[in-house]
């Protein structure tokens, strides 16, 4: 059974990253087009433009955070410490994480006129998943509140 659960922990590790590398490809390529039409334009910094930027920057350290505490939740798993409460934390911490990226992305993208079934495609899944893992940690929590229910019975 762990070695069951361990296989489909590191599938998950890899589709987190294999997403997060898209997204920096993605990325990669609006950067450099408007670090182009940046160079080009004249030098005319706007609070909406600074606003983004670090939005941006939240948005990335939010896939950082999302993917550091997925990879110690796994960790936790190969040592046999299942249900516990930090095990319900990092996986709130993730979810809340992916959450935030796919709200950012998309509102970011909306704002600067992207499509809507692009939009879908593009980031729905991540919001999916991230929902997912907040329903994953409540069964978590609900379980580790059963179990410490029975340990107090007599």
């Amino acid at each position: 059974m762990k070695k069951r659960l361990n296989f489909f922990c590191v599938l998950m590790l890899l589709l987190m990253a294999s997403q997060a590398v898209m997204l920096f490809v993605v990325g990669a390529d609006a950067f450099q087009e408007g670090w182009e039409k940046g160079g080009k334009a004249e030098s005319e910094a706007t609070w909406v433009n600074l606003l983004w930027f670090f939005v941006g920057m939240f948005a990335i350290v939010g896939c950082i955070v999302s993917f550091v505490s997925f990879i110690r939740f796994i960790l936790n798993v190969n040592h046999n410490k299942v249900f516990v409460w930090e095990n319900v934390k990092l996986l709130r911490l993730s979810a809340y994480g992916l959450i935030f990226i796919a709200t950012i992305v998309t509102g970011n993208e909306l704002c600067s006129g992207g499509d809507d079934i692009e939009l879908y495609d593009d980031y729905f899944d991540t919001l999916l998943f991230g929902i997912f893992s907040l329903i994953v940690a409540e069964v978590f929590a609900i379980g580790l509140k059963l179990q410490q229910e029975q340990d107090l019975t007599i």
